[in-house]
């Protein structure tokens, strides 16, 4: 009954969204495949908590760093907004206890405007909440960039793109009853860049960058 609900509302969603689908669709790839593949060959956690989107996600060790074992990383590289909504299925399944959202870096990198990632995950979310009402939904900000490190022939976004992304995901976040967690701030030296000691490549969190994030996490009682 749950899977029937779930189609049907995607099926809603697909609809919606599809000129946006049809600007950027390079979610749709091997990595992807394979890793939804993988997932759904998983079996059905209890009432786990989730953390949902691109290689930042991904890259994260969350049952060490949060000394938990019932969390599920969904992460995968290279995924966007429009990825999410197409494999929230593998989500909802689980009926989360909550849910950590992060997505939106890569939709900026291919030229996505704000206002069509924040309808994106409008989309994601109102998903999860008809299909699995007791989940807690956090919608995380996108993270800064550091110009100086960052390689440009890879990534093109800027920290001004990223502030106004992330200004109109809390504002939606607020009107669709779901929690705002601003880690950008936290991440910044005083130049208003990513502090070096939290990347790698300018875009990418160190382990010590993992652990600025987890630390807001927990300093605002949300895991």
């Amino acid at each position: 009954m749950i899977l029937k609900r779930i189609h049907l509302l995607l099926l809603g969603c697909v609809v919606g969204v599809g000129s946006l689908q049809a600007q950027d669709s390079s979610y749709h790839n091997y990595l992807y495949d394979s890793r939804t593949a993988y997932f759904r060959q998983l079996p059905t956690a209890k009432k786990p908590v989730i953390f949902f989107g691109d290689s930042i996600t991904q890259w994260g060790d969350w049952c060490e760093f949060l000394g938990k074992a019932n969390i599920l990383n969904r992460g995968i590289a290279g995924d966007n907004t429009n990825g999410l909504l197409a494999r929230v299925d593998e989500v909802i399944r689980h009926q989360p206890k909550k849910l950590f959202i992060l997505a939106g870096t890569n939709d900026l990198n291919k030229g996505m405007p704000a206002d069509a990632i924040v309808a994106t995950y409008r989309r994601i979310i109102s998903t999860v909440q008809a299909a699995s009402p007791h989940t807690r939904i956090y919608v995380q900000s996108v993270m800064p960039i550091n110009n100086q490190l960052i390689g440009r022939q890879y990534y093109t976004a800027t920290n001004e793109q990223i502030i106004a992304l992330n200004a109109g995901l809390k504002e939606m976040a607020a009107g669709s009853g779901v929690v705002f967690v601003n880690v950008y701030d936290a991440l910044l030296d005083a130049a208003g860049q990513m502090d070096a000691r939290y990347t790698y490549d300018g875009l990418h969190l160190s382990g010590e960058g993992y652990l600025k994030w987890v630390q807001v996490l927990k300093q605002q009682r949300l895991i």
